[in-house]
Formats: structure tokens, sequence, C-alpha cells
């Protein structure tokens, strides 16, 4: 993993980031959410106005 070592230019640090999108998307891993947007809406109401409906 990139994160590790220091990327000596740009075009090292963009191939580093594609091989590991590629090896993130070929293990298709699930994503689980534990931040519900109840939760959001209540964390960070203070960032967001409150929307009428």
């Amino acid at each position: 993993m990139c994160l590790s070592q220091r990327i000596a230019d740009e075009d090292s640090l963009r191939r580093e980031i594609e091989a590991n999108v590629r090896e993130r998307n070929a293990k298709a891993a699930p994503v689980k959410w534990r931040f519900t947007t109840q939760d959001a809406r209540r964390k960070l109401a203070r960032l967001y106005p409150r929307v009428s409906t």
C-alpha cells in the first residue's frame, strides 16, 4: 500500500492510486454504513440548515 512510503512524483502517485483502486474494486467488498441519515442530521445540524417539507 502506498501510504507506508513516500511517493517521488505525481505520476508515481497516480499509478499507486490507480493500482489501489483496481485492487479494491476487484475485491468487490460491500460497504457497511453505520452512520445513518438520522445520525448525520443530528450530529451535523449546525452545518446544515433545516429542510422544511
